[in-house]
């Protein structure tokens, strides 16, 4: 079967895929030199999104859909290299929070600018319109996914999916569409 021969709504999900396993292959090498692996960069990217209070360690494993030794391996690394470091939650004792350390953010403002860089690669041929549209209707189908998730919420998902609470997945629905109205 030809490229155009493929349905649309079969072709999106493939692009949305390469595009997304590409970036990540491209800023694997960007990052290489600074001797951070891909799973590294994406912990101390999820960190990031929780400046304030850090996230456990089962919650990291959670939204990187992966399970809580690798994590624990992970988290391991980053903190023996001092980008990351433990602090016990303030209502579970026995539970840790992970917080990113200064050097960590040294390290995240490294990997911002050079996803900077890159993004100027990636989007070198794209009008500001045509991007804004892309990002538009990605945030809509990310939208839906997470709408359809939360829907299904009480039919067994399959594993290592995790339904998002609706409420929270409404207010971000709401912000984003609030964000995207003209004027």
């Amino acid at each position: 079967m030809k490229a155009k021969e493929v349905p649309q709504e079969i072709r999106i999900g493939f692009l949305v895929h390469d595009v997304s396993r590409m970036r990540r292959t491209l800023f694997d090498q960007a990052m290489k030199p600074l001797g951070i692996t891909r799973s590294q960069w994406w912990v101390l990217m999820q960190l990031s999104r929780h400046p304030r209070y850090g996230m456990l360690q089962t919650e990291l494993a959670r939204d990187l859909d992966v399970g809580k030794v690798t994590v624990g391996g992970l988290i391991d690394r980053l903190e023996t290299a001092g980008y990351v470091r433990r602090v016990p939650d303030r209502v579970d004792r026995r539970a840790k929070r992970v917080h990113v350390t200064d050097r960590g953010r040294e390290i995240l403002d490294q990997m911002v600018s050079v996803g900077k860089g890159l993004n100027e690669i990636i989007l070198e041929t794209l009008l500001p319109a045509d991007i804004e549209v892309a990002e538009r209707a990605l945030e809509i189908m990310k939208d839906n996914i997470r709408r359809a998730i939360v829907e299904r919420d009480d039919v067994d998902l399959p594993v290592g999916i995790v339904a998002p609470d609706a409420a929270q997945v409404q207010a971000e629905t709401v912000q984003r569409r609030r964000r995207a109205a003209p004027g």
